[in-house]
């Protein structure tokens, strides 16, 4: 029975795969990871926002850093490379809610948190 347990997941794993949706998702996130004007801008914004930390609880931030850290979160979050992908990545969602509402509804539990790790 485990053996065919694993058959079946094995099977949607690949099918899940062939899936438009994936395909394109994966091709988003290929082009999202290797664009360097997005990985320079997401380098700086997180030295940024490590030093924005330190200087918060020292209390010597200031509004020019300040304005700083919310130009370059601005110019990430609006760049259409991460808005393709953060798109591909809720088209990627609703398949995978969609799969867990099936599955859940035949075994009459919540699969997602079924197959979760445990956190302890």
């Amino acid at each position: 029975m485990e053996k065919q347990i694993e058959y079946v997941a094995d099977d949607f794993v690949r099918a899940l795969q062939a899936t438009s949706e994936v395909i394109e998702y994966l091709g988003a996130l290929d082009k999202y990871e290797s664009d360097e004007e997005l990985s320079s801008l997401t380098e700086k914004y997180y030295t940024l926002s490590a030093d924005f930390q330190k200087k918060q609880y020292d209390g010597t931030l200031t509004q020019p850093e300040i304005a700083e850290l919310r130009r370059l979160a601005s110019k990430i979050q609006n760049n259409s490379l991460n808005r393709e992908l953060a798109e591909k990545q809720n088209s990627v969602k609703e398949i995978l809610q969609s799969c867990n509402a099936s599955i859940s509804n035949e075994i009459s539990m919540d699969f997602a948190k079924l197959a979760a790790p445990s956190t302890c």
